[in-house]
């Protein structure tokens, strides 16, 4: 449940809350598996929040001090996916370019992107590995990284039809506009970008409302139209804000500088913090 709340953008200030009493009540049963498949997302979402203390020294309470995280960290294949998709998430959402490259290019040496099984964990595996890779595709001028994004992007579209619409398709959105980006086909872009907007915002995910007002900002940006990304990157200051990611919110501040919508945004952060 406590995963789930945090992929699906539920406030973070009550996931944290959550994690951290689940946690609590798995030391009392001895569960040390659930407490080391909770803790990398927890440490994700404190980063968020803009509380760096995510040292094992400060989780103490939670777990035994003669027993380390590391102790089913890589030995139980679901704690390495677990903490794999959180680092992934969280490189590309704070803009670690070097590190969210590697997180893709580890997950590779064990199994394609299209060859996850689709459980809540492996659909965002293969979401993020897909913005990543076209990410990488562009910065590189890499046809290689290119054609991940889109066998993740492929994946993605299929799930609309043998899951859920709700749940898929603002992803698949996000993940065709970063391709017709690739392709420098900017005036679909655009309609895409904006599609993935929009759904974000009526199927409820707030974070990944965020996430697709940030990279149509990237976008408009890194295409030369930098007044016209002051908005995306604008909204997603408020979106992120609206989620309780204050500490990434404040990210947005440098594309924003020196225009009206900065001083906009920076003044809406310091009334909410």
């Amino acid at each position: 449940y406590d995963s789930f709340s945090f992929w699906s953008g539920k406030r973070l200030d009550v996931v944290v809350e959550s994690m951290k009493t689940t946690m609590k009540q798995m030391k009392y049963h001895k569960n040390m598996l659930t407490r080391a498949l909770l803790l990398p997302t927890n440490r994700v979402a404190l980063r968020l929040t803009g509380h760096n203390d995510t040292s094992q020294g400060g989780l103490n309470d939670i777990f035994d001090e003669n027993r380390e995280e590391g102790d089913v960290t890589g030995k139980i294949t679901s704690v390495t996916v677990v903490t794999t998709n959180a680092k992934l998430y969280e490189s590309l959402v704070f803009r670690e370019f070097d590190r969210a490259k590697n997180c893709v290019e580890n997950m590779l040496e064990t199994q394609s992107l299209s060859g996850f099984n689709m459980s809540a964990p492996m659909y965002h595996r293969i979401f993020y590995s897909g913005l990543v890779s076209f990410w990488v595709g562009r910065e590189t001028d890499d046809q290689e990284w290119i054609a991940r994004g889109v066998e993740s992007k492929d994946a993605i579209e299929k799930m609309i039809k043998s899951a859920s619409a709700w749940n898929f398709q603002n992803k698949t959105y996000l993940l065709q506009a970063e391709e017709q980006f690739c392709d420098r086909n900017f005036e679909e872009a655009e309609k895409l970008y904006d599609a993935a907007i929009l759904s974000s915002k009526e199927h409820t995910f707030v974070n990944e409302e965020a996430l697709a007002n940030e990279l149509a900002g990237h976008f408009y940006l890194d295409t030369g139209r930098k007044t016209k990304s002051f908005h995306y990157f604008l909204q997603a200051m408020e979106k992120y804000n609206e989620w309780g990611a204050f500490a990434k919110a404040k990210t947005m501040g440098k594309y924003l500088e020196g225009s009206e919508s900065y001083f906009i945004g920076t003044r809406h952060i310091a009334e909410i913090v």
